[in-house]
């Protein structure tokens, strides 16, 4: 646009130039001038109607100076109204222009701050999403801690049921082991009684015998002495040894009941180890705590224990080695 206008003034300084000069009247200025215009007019100006017949009014090939003159004047009129128009133009265009790129950096501010609000918003709810998930993270844990701990309780009231179980076994076993030794007391008196008396009656007998045969004088020999005293003390020998039987069944059974009672009370023992270690396991508040109880619980359970039924039993050379097996797995975990 800018370098139109310099050709329209440089036409106008032309026509200046050709006025100056007196001597001169150059019509082939104004045939080239014209042609010059035309071709702005119908190139810049879409061969705009005013323009157009104020051209073709205009004369080119004057015949005089003074027509000469006005043909140079209505020349520099029409090129100076056009370099106005084409300056009005490019005013109008650079209002255009700046409207236009002030309008784009209004929406591009609004599609900015709408992104920006919209990335913000975006980025809330991540914030609250990783807050959900680190909330959900905490409750699995919380729900794996609290199935472990059931799973561990699960598993010591089963073991706790399982020494209550034994030790009725052992209470049953017992009880009959007792009312077995009850039985072979009584038969043991029973008979105890009947040997004394048929002791007596045999005593008596043999003296009988050796007494009227003394008193009809008649000698008993030795043999017959001798059978006499042979059946007598085959008989005590049959009687000590049915009293050694009866003895013996006697200290087994009691035997059989003491170490009955005695396996009872210690699988009670272990019962109710377990069963504190039950109840004190959620009083611990750490999982180092739980394991401390779980370890004392065993030691309790795997330590040697007199019951009053059977004599001091020697210990095993490393009662610790269970409770020390289980203080290295829990010091691993």
């Amino acid at each position: 646009m800018n370098e139109i206008i310099q050709k329209l003034e440089d036409i106008v300084n032309q026509l200046e130039d050709s006025i100056s000069s007196e001597n001169n009247m150059s019509i082939d200025i104004l045939i080239d001038t014209k042609n010059k215009l035309s071709l702005y007019i119908q190139k810049f100006f879409n061969s705009k109607a005013e323009y157009t017949k104020t051209l073709t009014n205009i004369n080119s090939k004057p015949t005089s100076r003074n027509g000469f003159h006005t043909s140079v004047t209505e020349f520099k009129s029409l090129a100076s109204t056009l370099i106005q128009d084409l300056q009005l133009s490019m005013n109008d265009f650079s209002l255009i222009t700046e409207k236009e790129k002030n309008e784009l950096i209004n929406n591009a501010r609004k599609e900015i701050e709408n992104e920006k609000k919209k990335i913000d918003s975006e980025a809330n709810e991540i914030r609250k999403l990783r807050i959900e998930l680190q909330n959900e993270r905490e409750n699995l844990i919380n729900e794996e801690k609290k199935f472990d701990e059931f799973k561990t309780k699960l598993e010591i009231a089963d073991k706790q049921l399982d020494f209550q179980f034994e030790a009725e076994s052992n209470k049953k076993a017992a009880t009959i082991w007792a009312i077995i030794t009850g039985i072979l007391i009584s038969c043991l008196l029973i008979f105890l009684f009947c040997s004394l008396d048929s002791n007596n009656n045999l005593s008596d007998i043999a003296l009988n015998i050796k007494k009227q045969m003394s008193e009809k004088g008649k000698n008993i020999d030795d043999i017959t002495v001798k059978t006499i005293y042979f059946s007598y003390y085959k008989f005590l020998i049959t009687k000590i040894f049915l009293y050694s039987i009866f003895i013996y069944a006697i200290i087994f059974c009691v035997k059989n009941y003491n170490a009955q009672m005695h396996n009872k009370i210690i699988n009670m023992h272990k019962g109710n180890a377990l069963k504190s270690t039950l109840s004190l396991l959620n009083t611990a508040k750490s999982d180092d705590g739980n394991d401390k109880l779980l370890v004392q619980a065993t030691q309790a359970i795997f330590s040697h224990q007199q019951t009053g039924y059977n004599g001091k039993e020697s210990e095993p050379p490393s009662p610790n080695l269970v409770t020390n097996v289980i203080d290295a797995a829990t010091k691993k975990i």
